[in-house]
């Protein structure tokens, strides 16, 4: 049996309201557990499915481009990081980095345990919250993860200064080294 994703109004929703935690990692954590035990276990698995969706949505050269300019470089693990962080601000913001990814610049500064615009811990939420409403077996199992592409979406950028400077005006005058 595959699930599919949560509908997008539904996801964003649950999405946003753990968001209001988000000043703090473990808090926003508890309070997006708290969103999904409210859930069955097929319908904590749609949201996963979701989550999952919106970070291959994400899989892009710009938004990687930009991650590298935030953090001062950004390795693949990173890059996954950031994108679950980018999900977890909420659609206004996945939405809008998506069609303008040097607005990131008007955002908050990073905040969190590193100072760093990316959100490992959230990626396991889901499947704590299936468990704990009863899912069994594997969770992973019947889900339908998408893949991820060889390379990201769109045009690589340059890990040169010049490059991103052009490339990423208002992030690299924000975030960049001069």
């Amino acid at each position: 049996m595959t699930i599919d994703a949560m509908p997008g109004q539904r996801f964003w929703a649950i999405i946003e309201e753990a968001a209001k935690s988000a000043h703090d990692p473990d808090a926003h954590m508890s309070a997006l557990h708290g969103e999904l035990t409210k859930l069955t276990p097929d319908q904590v698995a749609s949201f996963q499915v979701a989550f999952m969706e919106h970070t291959a949505k994400a899989y892009t050269w710009d938004l990687w481009g930009a991650a590298f300019v935030v953090h001062g470089g950004c390795s693949d693990d990173g890059f996954e990081y950031f994108r679950y962080w980018l999900v977890s601000r909420g659609r206004d913001v996945f939405e809008q980095a998506m069609r303008d990814v040097d607005g990131l610049a008007d955002l908050d500064p990073p905040t969190g345990p590193y100072d760093a615009w990316e959100f490992e811990g959230i990626a396991y939420i889901a499947e704590r919250a299936w468990k704990d409403v009863g899912g069994t077996g594997r969770f992973a199992a019947g889900v339908g993860i998408p893949t991820l592409p060889d390379e990201p979406v769109g045009d690589p950028f340059e890990e040169d200064e010049d490059h991103l400077k052009h490339r990423f005006p208002k992030l690299w005058l924000r975030f960049g080294e001069t």
